[in-house]
């Protein structure tokens, strides 16, 4: 009898055992998932920022189209838009950038970079020949600064991304990059240090597309 309660005890602190290792592993496990579920909150936070600055910018370049073809009372800017619609036909910058955004289209591009492909291809050029219209868009996108910044944060902020440690850049070829990354809250204390080191150590990105036609235009504010 005596070794037969013995075999039970042994039985029981196996069992125990087993279920402290199992709650460890399941712990674990639970805390690594959610080290993924915020690493994918971060890249939606950072990737929809980075778009919504994109459109403030890209909204600011439309303003100074606008503007341009326009404006009265700058006779630098009525002769050199004369210019213009003389080199190309009598179209106006927004004629020529809806109809190069709609060959864009056909190829079944989307809406938006469609858009914005035919701004770089058209506002491109014409920025480097007509100073005043380079001008003007490099007024309105500075005029716009205040705007695209706070937009991002906000975007971030909404999305559960740390709004203290946001960086805004421009990549090479004139993407807006938006840095950031999101609190993790461990389901234990004793992994929390640790798994907090994985997430601030790998922020996540977000890119928006390319805005070539801002080359040579000052996005500093």
């Amino acid at each position: 009898m005596k070794h037969l309660r013995n075999e039970r005890g042994n039985g029981m602190v196996y069992i125990l055992w087993i279920m402290v290792v199992s709650i460890a592993i399941c712990v674990i496990v639970l805390n690594f998932a959610k080290v993924y579920a915020v690493k994918q909150q971060a890249a939606t936070a950072t990737q929809q920022a980075a778009l919504a600055g994109t459109s403030v910018l890209v909204n600011a370049a439309k303003d100074a189209v606008k503007d341009f073809d326009t404006r009265s009372g700058d006779l630098e800017v009525i002769a050199q838009r004369a210019l213009q619609r003389v080199a190309d036909g009598g179209k106006s910058i927004e004629d020529l950038v809806d109809e190069k955004a709609r060959e864009y289209r056909y190829q079944g591009v989307t809406k938006d970079i469609a858009y914005i492909n035919a701004m770089n291809d058209i506002l491109s050029p014409r920025m480097g020949t007509y100073g005043s219209f380079k001008s003007l868009v490099n007024d309105q996108v500075n005029l716009a600064n205040g705007d695209f910044t706070q937009t991002v944060r906000d975007v971030v902020k909404k999305n559960g991304g740390n709004e203290e440690r946001i960086e805004v850049a421009f990549t090479s070829d004139f993407r807006v990059e938006v840095k950031a990354d999101v609190t993790f809250d461990s389901i234990t204390d004793s992994a929390e240090k640790y798994i907090q080191k994985i997430t601030k150590e790998v922020p996540q990105k977000g890119y928006g597309p390319s805005l070539l036609f801002l080359r040579g235009v000052s996005t500093d504010g």
